[in-house]
């Protein structure tokens, strides 16, 4: 395969393969057409510390090109300008004609030549991460990473009709490289890779969506590409009719801070009394598709608010059962109920909270405590506290009703493509996409409705407050909208509610939680409840399907082997010879693998999996006994062991000499840069944390507010 020099360039070729392409109106009426063809641009850089004092500097040292099939690779942004200004000149292009050029991880790469480029426009959605970047010149540069929403490496192993491996470990990255290092035959087949699985990724989005113009921006456009045109229908008949629903869903100011605050998202947290010992024999259950399943089953917001005023906790509580709500809640004297967790979050209280007694981020007792909840919420915490007084304010209700037919429609459709595709030789990227889309289909139910906006303009990043009044304007008189944000806060709800469901039935068996799942002791002794849940959740479902008039087998569709897959049950993933955590997203665990060998696995936030498995194997000489006992609080993963870097941004231009390892010296100059460092990682507890559970450890629990009384 051609992988030319910038000076060996084949320009008839490039030319040629433009000429080639046709040209795509885009979906967007203001935004022209698009070249209908796959191209890919990627860089090498180097990070270092050098100049009298030592100060960081990061340069380009070379840079790959793809347009369909024909590569090359240039060694200064001089060329690359050139390469630009050939592409203009051979497409005729402008921002009415425009040819997309993909780069994974764009703003790593824009940060580089940003100041080289004269923009048109450059969207972002926060300061320093463009999503796509449209010059005067007619090149607009997308970021597939934000597209895909998966590494490269993972990006090659979904491809359908190209198999590229991504190569690891060809290039050394500790090593010094300038301008006029020379390459390796493995080294540029390393560098040609890179652009070559991108070229591959863009043909086979480019034939999921029919052409280059209808891709999305990103992964959760996707899901709501699809959604959205399945609620419009067809025909504009359809499209007003469920546009008259959106009509009625709309948002006052207040109701938009309200659910803002009263939005919380997954629950992930430990048992503080398993904090930091080792448990044999540890199950393991997940929801299946927990937030799709609510989404089917429950019911939602299907008015505007409402505000209420209550005259007393009876008459309060009568209408939470015919309504949903959102609601402020003060409690006098707050104490949990229960010793395997705490429901509430503290980040969520107010600045007048008094004594407030935090596990880990979550409220054990307070002696006074105000926070935003949802009906649903309220369901749980009469069950896991107690306590003294509790006061409702600023109350918004609303009637309940299923969701709209069309986006349950939409859910069923993606599921059953998850279930019956999955291990189904040739179909790995369907399968994988329709995963990700389900796993998508809540997360744009909660994008938020007011946003600051992040702008690029004469070569500085620039943040503009948003207007409440005028966003909120736009979203209600919407001719494009399909969603209510209120949906949204209470899907997180009723997933919080089925989890701890669980937490509380499981008791002091329960040792930790994230989101959809429970690890707990003594299965067998729990499976009883498990199956009772199983069965509410099914007729649940089931009632939901009648109402649409949607066939009742469409909540559980068949694997490849022809087994039955019940959406929104609890399945069973198997069980743990070991498990340890020390608080949320820290635990490791050893299980069976197919072959019989026990294995290890390693959740930490902020750690790459495979490296601190190899850091803590190699720690503990391979002894599982050890690595146990290694996984402690102030464990530290030095440098170079974690996978990690530290991203510093320069702004200003530098200029330096630079020897690389072969001995070859040039001047490097970067007007701006990302610098890349290794970064070790340093596990650690809070020392609140640590201090409430060593009051556990001693047996020490609140029962009055003014001290701690030995339990009782």
């Amino acid at each position: 395969m051609e992988f030319d020099s910038f000076n060996n360039i084949k320009w008839d070729i490039i030319k040629k393969k433009l000429s080639n392409a046709k040209t795509i109106k885009s979906t967007r009426r203001k935004d022209g057409y698009y070249y209908d063809i796959s191209v890919s641009f990627d860089t090498e850089t180097t990070s270092m510390y050098t100049g009298t004092p030592r100060e960081k500097f990061a340069f380009m040292y070379v840079w790959q090109f793809g347009i369909d099939g024909y590569y090359c690779y240039g060694r200064h942004w001089s060329q690359f300008i050139t390469l630009l200004l050939k592409l203009k000149e051979y497409g005729n292009l402008s921002v009415d004609k425009k040819l997309i050029i993909w780069i994974h991880n764009l703003s790593f790469e824009f940060q580089f030549f940003r100041k080289l480029i004269p923009w048109d426009n450059v969207f972002a959605v926060d300061k320093r991460q463009p999503v796509k970047a449209l010059s005067s010149w007619g090149i607009e540069f997308r970021d597939s990473l934000i597209l895909s929403g998966y590494k490269l490496a993972n990006v090659a192993k979904n491809l359908t009709n190209h198999k590229i491996p991504k190569m690891v470990g060809d290039l050394d990255y500790s090593k010094i490289r300038n301008t006029k290092t020379t390459f390796t035959k493995k080294e540029l087949g390393y560098m040609l890779n890179d652009v070559r699985i991108l070229i591959a990724y863009i043909d086979e989005q480019r034939e999921q969506y029919g052409d280059i113009a209808h891709i999305p921006l990103t992964n959760t456009g996707r899901v709501r590409q699809l959604v959205r045109k399945n609620c419009f229908g067809k025909n504009w008949f359809t499209r007003s009719k469920y546009l008259a629903i959106m009509n009625v869903l709309q948002l006052k100011k207040s109701d938009y801070i309200e659910c803002k605050k009263a939005f919380a998202g997954g629950f992930t947290h430990a048992n503080p009394n398993k904090v930091g010992g080792t448990f044999k024999n540890v199950a393991s259950i997940d929801f299946t598709s927990s937030y799709p399943t609510v989404m089917i089953a429950e019911k939602y917001p299907s008015s505007r608010a409402i505000d209420y005023k209550y005259k007393n906790r009876a008459e309060f509580e009568s209408m939470l059962e015919k309504r949903l709500a959102i609601f402020k809640v003060r409690f006098t004297n707050l104490v949990t109920k229960i010793s395997q967790d705490n429901y509430l979050s503290s980040s969520r209280g107010s600045s007048d909270d008094i004594f407030v007694v935090e596990n880990n981020g979550r409220v054990y007792s307070a002696r006074q405590f105000t926070t935003y909840v949802t009906s649903i919420d309220w369901e749980v915490i009469k069950q896991v506290y107690t306590w003294d007084k509790v006061e409702f304010s600023e109350i918004k209700t609303f009637t309940k009703h299923y969701l709209p037919t069309p986006i349950i429609k939409s859910i069923l459709e993606l599921y059953k493509k998850k279930t019956t595709l999955k291990d189904v030789d040739g179909k790995k990227a369907e399968y994988a996409h329709a995963k990700g889309l389900l796993n998508s289909v809540y997360g744009m139910t909660v994008t938020d409705i007011i946003r600051d906006e992040n702008l690029y303009d004469k070569d500085e990043w620039k943040q503009v407050q948003a207007d409440p009044d005028k966003l909120l304007e736009k979203y209600n008189n919407s001719k494009n909208r399909f969603l209510y944000y209120p949906w949204g806060v209470f899907v997180t709800a009723y997933a919080r509610r089925n989890l701890w469901n669980g937490i509380i039935n499981v008791g002091d068996d329960f040792i930790y939680s994230d989101t959809d799942s429970i690890k707990l002791l003594n299965w067998n002794k729990h499976k009883s409840y498990v199956e009772n849940y199983d069965k509410q959740v099914s007729k649940k479902l089931e009632k939901a399907m009648k109402y649409h008039r949607l066939p009742a087998d469409s909540i559980r569709p068949k694997t490849v082997q022809g087994v039955r897959k019940p959406l929104g049950v609890w399945n069973f993933e198997g069980i743990y010879t070991r498990f340890k955590t020390l608080g949320a997203k820290r635990y490791i665990d050893t299980a069976y693998n197919k072959e019989g060998k026990e294995v290890l696995e390693i959740t930490i936030a902020g750690l790459p999996k495979e490296k601190g498995e190899d850091y803590l194997l190699k720690i503990s000489d391979n002894d599982f006994d050890k690595v146990f006992k290694n996984f402690q609080n102030n464990l530290t993963v030095p440098k170079g062991q974690t996978g990690k870097m530290t991203h510093t941004y320069i702004d200003d231009l530098k200029s330096f000499e630079v020897t690389d390892y072969q001995g070859h010296v040039t001047r490097e100059t970067a007007l701006s840069s990302v610098h890349l460092e290794s970064a070790s990682f340093h596990l650690s507890l809070s020392q609140a944390f640590k201090d409430f559970l060593q009051d556990i450890s001693n047996g020490y629990i609140i029962t009055s507010l003014d001290s701690y009384s030995k339990g009782v």
